[in-house]
């Protein structure tokens, strides 16, 4: 794999020839800023050109020359005058055998100020681009002058390169490290050897971390490198860092729109980290664009649903069942479809699609317990012959709890659920359904442990924030009627269970009010109590529950500021009082 320049290096010093052979070096006119003479583009190209020449050693860059491209421009019926479009350029640039195309633009910027800027390109491949700084000089000849500086300079990577894409040709990771590492170093903006470092400490195992920077630094010269991008997103997706990954994806896929190997790539990288709210948008656009590509269409098809968009799911879904055969043999598409339909408020379409994969896969346990849900108003033996069928399924157990939980069986629907996650212990809501149960028994204790094995097992930490929390404000609301300071502790034990798992003002406030229950409740009991160490005991829990309950309130205060206001007042006058308590019940005779 050879690539376009020939600077020289310190290395090639003692050897007499060239190492490599001399490589073509294309400029044709620029393009221009509105307001810019035509006839700037090609003086600029001429003088650019001729300065290159100048400043290159010749047996190791052919500047192609002005006259040859003009006949070449001129027997095709081309304006010289005017920058041709990057396919004209690369079809003249393989008709005159050049490795490398400079594009270019010329701007004026007023008192007589030329800017220049442009970047070099590989002819073998386009996505291998070099980005130049900006020239800027009192008039052309001086811009000129500061480009064509420009663009030697950026060339002392070349042998490098070179060299380092031989060593990743031949398996010499070792000579490639070092050689893309030498051309960092002559170059520091270097992104052609840049990319070859890339690659090269891919194929020899560096970590990740490494590549990340490396790929990271081309980006910082030039964000929309090709290589750079897919290396970036790949080393992201690998540390985990998927949503940074998703926005290198997807600015990769902006690269060329047209490429469906390329969107087919990024979606797939973008599906396997399950950042699914990035594929969607993407993969509707491409799937649109192309109807016939399978591919696409299943991208389409299982982003929407991920996202809960059921009506561009159910489109993509029943267009997959008129013509993907692969879809057809998945059990899991059409429990997904049936879900989408049922979600989207058409019962009827989801029994029937239910229906169809319990026909195409009579096995199927959890596709036949999606099926009895949906149908099981229509006959009361559905479940008991879904029970007979699939005596450890714990979807149909699972139902089965939640049916006996509607008939007032709570005890009975509990021992039910227990069965199902005994089978399958990451069964959706399964812990959730038993610290219901055990709550609804009065055994709150029980239902926290529940709740704690639910996050064990996989279960959604937000849901079970939200249920801790509800169940945590009704023990507070209780805890007010009975103005018990083991009541105001329960509730604060789910409160603050609930503030582990999701801190927001409200449960930062209700915590806090908790504890104030309990300070307060605690201190009032402890005067009454006829055992001095219990008394202690409990002047030592209001004690310590007033800066809980302080920090709680201060928190939370914007939820409720005046309750807050007052009982932060309360806080600020009780403290002493605890304080003398515990003096009073905890001293040492």
């Amino acid at each position: 794999m050879l690539l376009l320049f020939g600077a020289a290096s310190p290395l090639l010093a003692q050897k007499k020839g060239p190492e490599f052979v001399r490589q073509g070096l294309l400029i044709t006119s620029f393009s221009i800023a509105p307001g810019v003479e035509r006839k700037l583009a090609r003086d600029v190209a001429d003088e650019v050109r001729s300065r290159v020449a100048d400043l290159s050693n010749k047996h190791e860059v052919d500047v192609i020359g002005g006259t040859e491209i003009t006949t070449r421009l001129d027997r095709a019926s081309y304006r010289t005058d005017t920058a041709l479009n990057i396919l004209d350029v690369r079809l003249l640039g393989r008709t005159l055998r050049a490795d490398e195309y400079l594009v270019g633009r010329v701007e004026q910027a007023g008192h007589g100020t030329v800017r220049l800027s442009g970047s070099l390109v590989l002819m073998r491949d386009p996505r291998l681009v070099q980005p130049l700084p900006d020239a800027t000089g009192k008039g052309l000849s001086e811009a000129a002058d500061a480009m064509a500086r420009s663009i030697v300079a950026a060339r002392a990577q070349a042998v490098p390169m070179r060299r380092c894409e031989n060593g990743v040709r031949d398996r010499n990771v070792r000579t490639a490290l070092a050689e893309a590492r030498a051309g960092v170093a002559a170059y520091p903006r270097a992104t052609l050897v840049g990319t070859c470092l890339i690659w090269a400490l891919q194929a020899s195992g560096s970590p990740i971390e490494e590549v990340l920077a490396a790929a990271e630094k081309v980006l910082a010269v030039d964000s929309t490198s090709f290589h750079a991008l897919g290396a970036a997103a790949a080393a992201l997706d690998s540390l985990r860092r998927h949503d940074d990954a998703a926005r290198y994806w997807l600015q990769l896929a902006r690269t060329d729109t047209t490429d469906m190997e390329l969107a087919t790539r990024v979606l797939s990288a973008l599906a396997a980290a399950g950042s699914w709210s990035y594929v969607e948008p993407l993969a509707i656009r491409r799937s649109d664009a192309h109807p016939e590509n399978l591919a696409l269409l299943r991208l389409k098809w299982r982003s929407a649903y991920e996202s809960r968009h059921w009506a561009p799911a159910i489109a993509a879904g029943e267009a997959m069942v008129a013509r993907d055969s692969e879809a057809l043999g998945d059990p899991a598409f059409f429990r997904r479809l049936s879900t989408a339909y049922r979600a989207n408020g058409q019962p009827v379409a989801a029994v029937r699609a239910a229906a169809l994969g319990v026909t195409s896969f009579p096995n199927d346990a959890s596709l036949y317990a999606l099926y009895t849900q949906y149908v099981r108003e229509e006959a009361d033996t559905v479940l008991p012959r879904g029970l007979a069928l699939f005596p450890k399924s714990a979807e149909l157990l699972a139902l089965n709890a939640r049916e006996l939980r509607t008939q007032g069986k709570v005890a009975e629907s509990l021992e039910s659920m227990k069965s199902a996650m005994a089978v399958d212990s990451t069964l959706n809501g399964g812990q959730l359904m038993i610290a219901q149960a055990e709550m609804e028994l009065g055994r709150p204790d029980s239902a926290l442990a529940a709740l704690r094995l639910a996050l064990t097992r996989g279960e959604d930490s937000s849901r079970v924030a939200q249920f801790a929390f509800a169940r945590g404000n009704a023990l507070y609301r209780a805890a007010n009627g009975t103005r018990a300071s083991a009541d105001f502790a329960l509730a604060l034990r789910f409160l603050a269970f609930a503030d582990s798992l999701r801190v927001t003002p409200q449960t930062r406030f209700l915590v806090g009010a908790a504890a104030l229950g309990v300070a307060q409740r605690a201190l009032t009991e402890a005067p009454t109590d006829k055992d001095k160490a219990h008394s202690c005991e409990l002047a030592q829990l209001g004690s310590q529950m007033i800066p809980l309950a302080r920090s709680g309130i201060e928190a939370g205060q914007e939820v409720m500021p005046d309750a807050a206001k007052q009982s932060l007042d309360y806080l600020t006058q009780i403290e002493p009082y605890a304080g003398k308590q515990v003096a009073l019940f905890c001293a040492v005779n």
